[in-house]
This record gives structure tokens, C-alpha cells and sequence, in this order.
């Protein structure tokens, strides 16, 4: 719900924590998700031919 869009109160609620810390732990997961989307897909990444090379 939350990597669609959905306000983090609104799933807080649903899940019914009365704490907004226990919520955000599932922020934390899809920001790790999206940056790892980020990374394989941002376009200056895909046109550098040096790009995931490894010294």
C-alpha cells in the first residue's frame, strides 16, 4: 500500500498501531526497495558502459 501511495497514517491505522515508529518500520523497506529500483534502472546508470564495473 505504501510504495502505491498510501499515507503512512492511513496504514497505521488499518494496522491499528497506536505508534507511528511501529508503522514506519515498513517505511524503512520500501525505501530500501526503491532505492534498489533506483539503481538498476535510472537511466544514467544504463548509458554509462562503466557503470557496475568493479575495480
Amino acid at each position: 500500500m505504501l510504495e502505491n501511495g498510501a499515507d503512512v497514517r492511513f496504514i497505521q491505522a488499518l494496522l491499528g498501531h497506536a505508534n507511528l515508529g511501529t508503522t514506519e518500520i515498513y517505511t524503512r523497506v520500501a525505501i530500501v526497495k526503491l532505492k534498489q529500483v533506483h539503481e538498476a534502472t535510472h537511466p544514467a546508470r544504463l548509458h554509462d558502459p562503466c557503470a557496475g564495473e568493479q575495480a
